[in-house]
């Protein structure tokens, strides 16, 4: 099974790569190594969960917004590989951080 028939089985859509807000580079690759910025809860409308979880957003919100946060970081890395994400053949690292109070 490749990587998009999976994330197909979990009905999950990897949109086009948002472009970087700022200054940025949203992805470098060093030798066999991608290396993504932080990418944010940004929906394909250019929609943004903002807030701190547990003070003016839910669990379930703050949950919508780490699932956005990874579908983008997917989107980079897709982006990257010029399309064909079952070029990846492993993960490294990934940190994620969460506004919470």
């Amino acid at each position: 099974m490749t990587i998009e028939d999976k994330l197909k089985t979990l009905n999950i859509k990897i949109p086009n790569a948002p472009d970087p807000v700022g200054a940025y580079v949203a992805y470098k690759i060093i030798n066999k190594l991608i290396f993504i910025s932080g990418q944010l809860p940004a929906d394909t409308n250019g929609n943004m969960i903002k807030g701190k979880l547990g003070k003016n957003i839910s669990l379930e919100k703050g949950q919508e917004a780490a699932k956005l946060c990874a579908i983008n970081l997917i989107a980079q890395a897709k982006k990257a590989v010029g399309g064909d994400i079952n070029k990846i053949k492993g993960c490294i690292k990934i940190t994620g951080f969460v506004n919470s109070s």
